[in-house]
């Protein structure tokens, strides 16, 4: 009877393996942010890969992400051949069944969203930086976001089906939550609904869309090379010619290009942040959504 008591009281101070919180690796502070808010504080346990002032089409394999990919119950991320030169290494490297394509753990949010801007024809690397699947940049509108949570919701469930209520009654939320947010800044920035906006590589067209703007194309030539003497002056003309309302950056957009656009367009920049800091907090993803409305709102009111 000892022996079973003993027994009895050994199983239930072991570590509950079906409690246990799911790992997830995001490729960024973006997607954590919302596996956290699908998943649950107690049900997931999230690290970003990219830190939010990175340049997500150009980061290394190094040793750490390999380590947490290996351990990973689920890898999300952006898709749209966005991390093509670096997720496919990493989870080579890693060797980790569960989250390579078909596996339970392969979370790509693209899958769930409405990606535009689908080339036409063939891709090569002389037409520089082009998304063979399209414009990867979709998280900067709230509204693919929401549709995003799906894909979390799926994979989350997969793993873990008997907290796929859960995870379910946690995507309506964080979907509603966008949607008012998305409502939110659009009131804000009605003044420029239907007017024109540059961007100077194309980063903003989601967000460009969502708050009703019109896209007037890119000051660059070829994505992810910079513009030439003659290109900048032309993009300039046309700019000042049409009456385009303002241009829009991102951290690593070149300044010195921007302020000779500036001066030759009298186009206001505006440089924003392409992704949130803080994927920790509830309200991060609005905190910078209303960052980005207040930076325009500064130069154009």
């Amino acid at each position: 009877m000892t022996f079973k008591i003993f027994s009895c009281l050994i199983l239930l101070s072991a570590p509950n393996i079906a409690e246990a919180a799911i790992r997830v690796v995001a490729s960024t502070s973006d997607i954590a942010w919302l596996v956290q808010r699908v998943g649950g504080a107690k049900n997931v346990e999230v690290k970003a890969l990219a830190r939010p002032k990175d340049d997500y089409h150009f980061l290394d394999a190094r040793p750490d992400y390999i380590l947490a990919v290996s351990r990973a119950d689920v890898v999300c991320r952006i898709g749209v051949d966005l991390e093509i030169g670096w997720i496919p290494k990493i989870l080579d490297r890693a060797a980790n069944s569960k989250v390579m394509a078909g596996g339970a753990g392969d979370c790509d949010l693209s899958r769930s969203v409405g990606v535009q801007e689908k080339p036409a024809g063939p891709v090569d690397r002389s037409m520089g930086d082009v998304h063979s699947a399209g414009n990867p940049h979709y998280w900067l509108s709230p509204l693919e976001m929401a549709k995003a949570a799906s894909e979390v919701e799926a994979r989350l469930s997969a793993v873990e089906p008997g907290k796929s209520a859960e995870f379910s009654a946690n995507r309506l939320k964080v979907e509603e939550e966008l949607k008012a947010l998305h409502s939110k800044i659009k009131e804000r920035l009605k003044g420029l609904s239907g007017k024109a906006a540059l961007e100077y590589h194309k980063d903003f067209f989601y967000f460009i869309q969502a708050y009703g703007l019109k896209s007037a194309g890119s000051i660059e030539e070829i994505p992810g090379v910079s513009p030439s003497a003659a290109r900048l002056g032309k993009v300039a003309l046309e700019a000042k010619r049409s009456g385009v309302s303002l241009a829009l950056a991102s951290e690593h957009s070149p300044k010195a290009t921007l302020d000779k656009f500036k001066e030759l367009s009298g186009v206001r920049v505006v440089v924003l942040p392409t992704s949130l800091s803080d994927p920790s907090a509830a309200n991060a993803y609005e905190i910078w959504q209303q960052e980005m409305a207040d930076k325009i709102l500064k130069v154009t009111q």
